[in-house]
């Protein structure tokens, strides 16, 4: 029974030959995380598709979780589960329509071609080919890139909390005020309007007459 293949660190450069000048035709692969819901309802689909695709279209998965070395390759392509794309001739052929049958299968039988540009990038190189020093690079921007995802959900969080304290300490120090004035009054009731006048004239009096 026909079924996509399934394709780890070790065989995917090697079965997909997507790097090599003797590639022998697209590859559709799913890249995917056993937690996730969307992938397991994905998984019978990609079947079918091995199975009525047969001799048009390759169909491969890759487990990101057992296989780190893809999921590095792909890191920049990964934006949710599954991610899904078509290989050939050295470009790679992002998949953004649904989980339709109907759709995946037009896709798979080219479609694809049809992308726009921006769905449309080289495949990314094997990094078991890449130089010591571009791996380095790599982790290095990897690093910085999961440090400033990580600050900026720190920073959101913390944006919201400080903006929650604000608007309580606000809140807390007008019903505080209110009260305190209330209590104010009741204690120091306003003079009448008679006495404060009569205070006034009095001082006015009592001050020093300016030197002509």
């Amino acid at each position: 029974l026909k079924m996509a293949l399934k394709l780890t660190d070790h065989t995917f450069e090697a079965r997909t030959e997507c790097m090599r000048r003797n590639f022998k035709g697209p590859w559709f692969i799913m890249l995917h995380m056993p937690w996730c819901g969307h992938c397991q309802e994905m998984m019978p689909i990609m079947d079918v598709l091995a199975r009525d695709l047969d001799g048009e279209i390759k169909l491969g998965t890759v487990n990101l979780e057992d296989n780190p070395a893809v999921a590095h390759r792909f890191r920049k392509l990964i934006g949710g589960y599954p991610t899904l794309f078509v290989l050939d001739q050295g470009k790679l052929y992002a998949y953004a329509g649904t989980r339709d049958l109907i759709e995946l299968t037009n896709f798979c039988r080219g479609g694809f071609r049809s992308n726009k540009q921006d769905a449309i990038a080289p495949v990314p190189p094997d990094p078991a080919t890449l130089e010591p020093w571009v791996r380095a690079k790599e982790a290095v921007e990897d690093f910085v890139e999961s440090v400033k995802t990580g600050y900026a959900g720190i920073w959101r969080d913390y944006r919201k909390q400080l903006l929650a304290a604000i608007s309580t300490a606000f809140s807390l120090g007008g019903i505080f005020g209110f009260f305190a004035k209330a209590a104010i009054d009741m204690a120091l009731p306003p003079l009448p309007r008679e006495t404060r006048k009569v205070i006034k004239r009095r001082l006015v009096s009592k001050a020093p007459a300016k030197e002509m």
